[in-house]
């Protein structure tokens, strides 16, 4: 059996290592245009800040060539394929000709930078999971000290919070509507932009801006009403699918964007899956399109499509309710399903509770948190959650992941037995989930 691999990234890998498991004798081959494999973004900022001391450190597992020697898994690096002849069962790379019985797109996406008057591409930086964008911004960080970030998600963030790390003296974030709008209602968003101003990062929102200037070296980014001159750019702005290669094979695209893909990750060739950040995904909540780009999307289903390649189909992809975690300075900021805001544009009726939990536990260490927990009026279900504390917030993020996506009655989930000691983080889930259940009745 022969199996191409299109993409080395974290969905390309796990894919590639569940065709090793399940065929020892498949032939497998991976492709990468890149000269070196990558890691995810989100880990990038954490050698810009000196968290991580070399880049080196982030190299392990699937991040390394011997991960495909030892699995007798051909990878090529430095090689794009151009071409996927899907009436021939061929992809073309560097020229060359490679059979496959199944093939998987792991393509990945590229960060997109606003059309903005002015761009040069000098002094301008984003970050993919190609490792290249993380020497050069490092490169740009350790050279300067004032820099402008473009963009409110998470990577956005981070990477203010590494320049501050690092010491610059002037950091501004500049967002056009929210921060974390993807993440967050507008309740939590404040005291996100609470935090980033304690800790000296200038928020300019919302913010119009008109053009880019360079001049000596500099970077200057005018505003409807000001003008900030800095060292250099940062684009926080997203990332779109990598789909032109699918698109110039006949395969479907869909809404998003991304490469339609069905239950079992097949796109509109049944022999070529689609996977990670390429593909079209959809929410377990109401089952409409979107684009779900993260790592943790990226490993389960490079592992559905893995052994769905050679095992015929036996697991079907449910959908993503979209968890979601991060660390924003000293913060952790959790999310997960609808923000209560998007739940609303996609015709729910819903209830909502935002509590602040009381500072019982400071003696013990313990540190206070904020929640906002939305539910479905009609079916009494959970449809989002949002966290921030300085507390680890991913136990509670991934319980409620659970209960969202069995769609469990409020008043089944609020009844879950939770361990507590004194120690450790309580569940302190049930007061906001009793909160939702008040507003029911």
């Amino acid at each position: 059996m022969k199996i191409c691999i299109i993409g080395a990234g974290d969905a390309g890998a796990i894919a590639a290592l569940q065709v090793r498991r399940l065929n020892s004798e498949a032939q497998i081959d991976v492709f990468s245009k890149r000269g070196e494999l990558g890691c995810n973004p989100c880990e990038i900022p954490l050698v810009l800040s000196g968290e991580v001391g070399t880049w080196e450190e982030l190299y392990r597992g699937y991040r390394i060539t011997p991960f495909y020697e030892k699995r007798n898994i051909a990878c090529h690096l430095d090689t794009e394929v151009t071409d996927i002849l899907t009436d021939e069962k061929k992809i073309v790379a560097h020229g060359k000709n490679y059979d496959y019985d199944k093939a998987i797109l792991a393509l990945g996406a590229t960060p997109t930078i606003p059309p903005l008057p002015g761009l040069d591409k000098r002094n301008e930086f984003a970050l993919s999971t190609d490792i290249a964008d993380g020497r050069s911004l490092q490169e740009a960080i350790e050279k300067n000290r004032s820099a402008a970030i473009i963009g409110g998600g998470s990577i956005a963030l981070e990477v203010a919070a590494a320049l501050k790390a690092k010491g610059y003296s002037k950091v501004y974030l500049l967002v056009r509507r929210e921060i974390m709008r993807a993440q967050l209602d507008e309740e939590m968003t404040e005291k996100l932009k609470e935090v980033l101003t304690e800790k000296g990062i200038e928020v300019i929102q919302p913010a119009q801006i008109e053009r880019i200037d360079s001049k000596n070296g500099k970077k200057r980014v005018v505003l409807a009403d000001q003008e900030i001159e800095i060292d250099f750019i940062f684009f926080g702005t997203g990332a779109k699918p990598n789909a032109q290669l699918a698109q110039k094979a006949g395969l479907e695209i869909g809404e998003t964007g991304g490469i339609v893909v069905n239950q079992y990750l097949q796109t509109s060739e049944p022999d070529i899956y689609a996977v990670g950040d390429c593909m079209e995904n959809w929410d377990m909540i109401t089952g409409s399109k979107r684009r779900h780009q993260l790592a943790t999307n990226a490993i389960r289903t490079g592992y559905i499509a893995g052994r769905n390649a050679v095992a015929d189909n036996k697991i079907s992809y449910a959908g993503t309710v979209m968890s979601f975690a991060s660390k924003i300075v000293d913060y952790q900021v959790g999310s997960v399903g609808f923000t209560e805001r998007e739940a609303c544009d996609k015709g729910l009726e819903t209830i909502s509770a935002v509590v602040n939990t009381p500072h019982l536990r400071l003696p013990r260490g313990g540190k206070p948190a904020w929640y906002k927990l939305i539910a479905e009026r009609k079916t009494q279900t959970l449809v989002g959650a949002q966290l921030i504390s300085e507390e680890i917030v991913s136990g509670t993020i991934d319980k409620l992941a659970v209960a969202l996506a069995n769609k469990m009655p409020l008043i089944n989930l609020v009844q879950i037995d939770s361990c507590y000691s004194p120690h450790v983080q309580e569940d302190q889930i049930a007061v906001p989930i009793q909160r939702l259940i008040d507003k029911l009745t």
